[in-house]
């Protein structure tokens, strides 16, 4: 990157920092708080025979790679950007060390690379830091973006601000889910691009820890995971919709900041359960606030239908439809999906598109008829086993043996 340029980069993101920060604080108090002084203060260790440095965003995307670093766990070094990704990781992989990255400015990018033996860095999905980027590239560091994407709002601000990010693309592999992906990046002016698939397919497991919890009577349960405000009392309107017919309706709710579990509990009417409260679910328990990390999928194991939250927020555009369509559910999905659009269009004839106002029908009709609802889970299942085999395309790519 142009020295000037890099300058100038810096220049205006050190004059943000004093506005920034304070906001990253306070929104972040619900998802695991944010830590300025780490930032400052955090750097890569020398680790003997850990030469591979794998970036997460935050907790989604820790989860998703998860796979690929359970391949290469005796040889990595995690990183992520939020706190709450970064305490995800420490508890996924406990021997693996797990560090946040600094702010992006040249002087600490410096500082935390100043004495690694790192070789190859992969980043999951895209998340470009000019500084961190530009450090690691003068140290000798491959670089390689894998399952990448590049929605289009995103090449549009690569291409207005080419002058910071056209010299940092040059010296980067693009490893992308799709072709649409690729073909972006190739007009960007990646090192090399190709296409590996979309990581998230490898991720989701068939296999699962049992339930523990206990739930009392034959329930009719849905599942609303990863929700976001305003769609509990979504959740809250279609339950007691359907409780006049199937009284034995259960809703459980995992939102996705678990922060906000009270706060939603004392939102919505009938008996409503925190899952930090209890392990046994009455039978007069409407609905069930999983307020954990990581149970999530098991709840979804015993689901006869599943919602995938984020769909019915227009701010947020949606999350992950895979995990309970690997266990051969049906899936509801909202209108909102445009983070995943690359996922949903891949499993679009096993999914089940709903809006508000059709919601209650479409959940009904998938209690009413076990065959179809049955039929929808198995389909979804099966394009899930066909679209894997990421992982190894990766690694061939990379050059890293496991």
């Amino acid at each position: 990157m142009s020295r000037f340029w890099l300058y100038l980069y810096n220049f205006v993101y050190l004059s943000l920092l004093p506005v920034a920060v304070p906001v990253m604080v306070y929104t972040s108090k619900k998802r695991g708080g944010f830590s300025p002084l780490r930032r400052i203060k955090t750097k890569l260790d020398v680790l003997e025979g850990r030469d591979i440095w794998i970036h997460c965003a935050s907790i989604g995307e820790v989860n998703s790679a998860k796979p690929l670093i359970e391949r290469l766990r005796d040889r990595v070094v995690i990183t992520t950007f939020t706190d709450y990704g970064a305490e995800r990781a420490r508890k996924l992989f406990k021997d693996v060390p797990v560090y946040v990255i600094p702010f992006d400015l040249k002087f600490l990018t410096d500082r935390f690379l100043s004495f690694t033996h790192i070789k190859k860095l992969l980043i999951y999905e895209t998340e470009i830091w000019p500084s961190l980027l530009s450090s690691a590239v003068e140290r000798g560091i491959e670089v390689y973006i894998v399952s990448g994407k590049i929605t289009e709002r995103s090449f549009k601000n690569y291409r207005r601000f080419s002058q910071i990010f056209s010299p940092i693309f040059k010296n980067i592999i693009f490893l992308g889910r799709s072709v649409e992906d690729v073909k972006r990046a190739k007009d960007l002016g990646f090192k090399k691009c190709s296409v590996v698939g979309d990581l998230k397919f490898d991720s989701v497991s068939f296999f699962l820890s049992p339930l523990k919890v206990d739930i009392e009577g034959s329930r009719k349960i849905i599942v609303w995971g990863s929700t976001h405000e305003g769609e509990e009392k979504i959740a809250e309107k279609i339950h007691f919709k359907l409780k006049k017919i199937f009284p034995e309706v259960l809703t459980v709710i995992a939102p996705r900041h678990i922060g906000r579990a009270k706060e939603i509990k004392d939102s919505l009417s009938g008996k409503v359960v925190l899952r930090t409260e209890t392990r046994q679910i009455s039978r007069d328990t409407d609905f069930y606030i999983v307020n954990t990390i990581g149970e999530l999928t098991s709840f979804y194991a015993v689901s006869d239908v599943s919602v995938v939250g984020g769909t019915f927020n227009r701010k947020i555009g949606g999350h992950n439809p895979l995990e309970p369509m690997a266990l051969g559910k049906p899936v509801v999905i909202g209108p909102y999906y445009y983070h995943f659009k690359d996922v949903v269009e891949k499993v679009r004839k096993a999914l089940i598109f709903a809006d508000e106002s059709s919601l209650f029908d479409k959940i009904f009709s998938l209690f009413k008829n076990r065959e179809f609802a049955s039929s929808v889970g198995a389909v979804g299942k099966n394009i899930i086993l066909e679209e894997k085999g990421v992982i190894e395309r990766i690694l061939k790519e990379v050059s890293i043996e496991s």
